[in-house]
């Protein structure tokens, strides 16, 4: 969110909103006008809170209530007043008082509330005064600021929204690429081990002079199945997978695993859900040849085909998409 600091954004607007108590001082006979120094009372009680407190841009719906509440109050107090005392006079700091905490209520985040104090303004001064209100007093400036109130209220939400947006998006990046630095590490720790299980033989192949024993030449096979799938199958060979492929290879079963980068844009639980669908169908395969690829530029990520030798319908033919 756009954090702003309060005292900064808030000093100037309250040095203008300070004026119009003083502006209203300046009236004839300001101490028999009680009702306006009520209504001045309520426009400093939701100035101050409006403007200063709170943390966060949003106001609570409770100020945002007062404030309303206010709009049609003050303008009916100043109005009963001045028919009191005969004072025809239009306007006056009332007008641009509501209209001061009505923008406060706007940028605040409170948008309906402050149209509808708008409007209640507008409805009293011109059901007391008519069309004259408009041109003398003040009426249209304090609507530009409320206009104004409304226009800076939605461009904060709007940059909010962004903001919102790249850090959330730059929070999945993170994520991704801690991922893939996880995938990658598993991956090189996993080949580490597997060539340390490699060196030895293959150190013995290359000193033996006598042929392999039928049971040495299985685990010869065995280990160049599984250096093949480090290298021709990495993001694919989850825990679970390579269990599975395991117990196909023990039932004779040719199980080739090619990751082609399919996978590679989606989040880790997204993979982990379609390398489980993939075991579970392998679960019901126990002879002929199986192929897990992971295409890329296709519009499914995974798939899985397993066949028999010399049957053109395939025993399982899987297409998987996120």
């Amino acid at each position: 969110m756009i954090s702003i600091q309060r005292w900064i954004a808030s000093t100037i607007p309250f040095i203008y909103a300070m004026y119009l108590p003083v502006q209203s001082m300046l009236l004839p006979n300001p101490l028999e006008r009680k009702l306006e120094l009520l209504a001045l009372a309520i426009y400093v009680a939701c100035a101050i809170p409006s403007l200063f407190l709170y943390r966060g841009i949003k106001m609570p719906f409770f100020q945002a209530g007062i404030n309303f509440v206010a709009a049609m109050v003050m303008p009916a107090l100043v109005i009963t007043q001045r028919t009191e005392l005969g004072d025809n006079s239009t306007g006056g700091w009332v007008v641009m008082g509501t209209a001061i905490i009505l923008t406060a209520t706007a940028v605040r985040q409170q948008r309906v509330i402050a149209i509808a104090g708008s409007i209640a303004l507008i409805a009293q001064m011109f059901f007391t005064y008519g069309l004259i209100v408009a041109i003398s007093g003040g009426l249209i400036g304090a609507l530009v600021i409320v206009l104004a109130g409304l226009g800076v209220s939605a461009g904060i939400q709007r940059a909010n929204e962004e903001v919102t947006k790249y850090r959330s998006e730059e929070e999945r990046s993170k994520a991704e690429i801690a991922a893939i630095a996880a995938t990658r590490a598993e991956r090189a720790t996993r080949l580490q081990e597997i060539l340390g299980s490699a060196i030895p033989m293959l150190t013995e192949l290359s000193e033996l002079r006598a042929p392999l024993s039928s049971e040495r030449k299985l685990e010869a096979k065995v280990l160049e199945l599984s250096l093949r799938d480090e290298i021709r199958g990495r993001n694919l060979l989850s825990p679970e997978l390579k269990i599975a492929v395991s117990r196909l290879r023990q039932l004779g079963v040719e199980v080739a695993v090619l990751d082609e980068g399919g996978m590679d844009h989606l989040d880790v639980e997204v993979k982990g859900r379609l390398l489980l669908q993939v075991v579970s169908a392998l679960s019901e395969i126990t002879q002929g040849r199986v192929t897990i690829r992971s295409p890329k530029g296709e519009s499914f990520v995974l798939t899985v085909v397993a066949t028999l030798p010399k049957q053109a319908k395939p025993l399982l033919n899987l297409r998987l998409t996120p």
